[in-house]
């Protein structure tokens, strides 16, 4: 997409309200059962905050995700699940004793831990070995890697893995502002050669971004306990980080493996158009190797429904801003 990169300290302004809209969509309230909520974290913080009463988690919601009515809604129900590591880049996995420390923190606070695993090279899979050794017995492995499940399936089987977004191939282009101009692609999830690899690896569990133009039928034919990520939605990633090359000269800048100091905890850039009058329809941010856009109000209303109808489990939510 060409768009120059405002980088700016996080957390960036809050999103443009909806094209054309009046007031925000109403988001059905959550169900007080058949729903829980998982806090994915690169570096776990403030889990306190996130046990706490309601107006301490509406508070810490408000501060991570900017979006006042979005915490309100999620405020009701207390997280029972802890999401570490990272989806995008294995420079973002913890160490051994990173992770030892948020699985003592996570029990004090009464919630479970689950692993996120990005996609892996041979090099990354050593890297896991010794953080799956850590994980309890019936513990969940996010997978983005059909490598990693297999790993998981022949050499960890006490381990419970689940099928994580990037292997539910979606169209997520927010340049895309009217529907008929993005052919439906679904979550694929109910094809039987699908469930059937499914079951050779062991997935007990699937998770999927919220589609740009969700509908009642987004979330219909998934055969296991679906999670459902908001408000981002992860459009592409890849191996160059721009954040981790700003300071190296020339060509190194865009090297594969730039020597990172985790810049991108601290440092997003939004993308703008560059024509004038034109504005995606979706905020969108570039975050390390990966680019993200923000749910519009409307979509949240969808899944808000879906929740509501009992089609969607877990709602996985970043506590830490984007």
């Amino acid at each position: 997409m060409s768009a120059p990169l405002t980088f700016l300290r996080r957390p960036p302004a809050p999103p443009p309200a909806d094209a054309g809209a009046t007031s925000p969509p109403t988001l059905a309230a959550l169900p007080a059962s058949g729903v829980a909520i998982a806090v994915s974290m690169v570096r776990p913080r403030a889990l306190e905050r996130l046990c706490a009463e309601t107006p301490a988690r509406a508070a810490f919601w408000s501060a991570t995700l900017h979006d006042p009515a979005l915490a309100d809604w999620l405020a009701p129900l207390r997280p029972t699940r802890l999401h570490v590591g990272s989806e995008f880049c294995e420079r973002l996995l913890p160490e051994p004793e990173q992770l030892e420390r948020a699985l003592a923190e996570a029990s004090a606070a009464g919630l479970e831990v689950c692993l996120l695993t990005p996609i892996a090279s041979p090099e990354v899979l050593r890297a896991l070995e010794p953080l799956f050794a850590l994980l309890p017995a019936g513990a969940e492995v996010v997978v983005n890697d059909w490598g990693v499940a297999l790993r998981l399936r022949e050499f960890h089987p006490l381990l419970q893995p689940v099928a994580g977004r990037i292997l539910c191939r979606m169209l997520k282009d927010p340049r895309l502002g009217n529907p008929q101009y993005a052919p439906p692609a679904a979550h694929g999830f109910a094809s039987p050669w699908q469930q059937r690899l499914f079951a050779r690896v062991g997935i007990t569990r699937v998770e999927m971004d919220l589609p740009l133009f969700a509908g009642a039928d987004s979330f219909t034919g998934v055969p296991l306990p679906l999670g459902v990520h908001l408000p981002f939605a992860f459009v592409a990633k890849g191996r160059m980080c721009r954040t981790a090359g700003l300071a190296r000269p020339g060509p190194e800048r865009f090297a594969p493996r730039p020597f990172c100091h985790h810049e991108c905890l601290g440092l997003a850039a939004r993308t703008e158009r560059e024509r004038a009058g034109t504005q995606d329809a979706w905020e969108t941010l570039h975050v390390g190797n990966t680019v993200f856009c923000r749910h519009s109000a409307t979509s949240l209303a969808v899944l808000a429904a879906a929740v509501a109808a009992g089609r969607v489990a877990r709602l996985i939510v970043p506590g830490e801003a984007l």
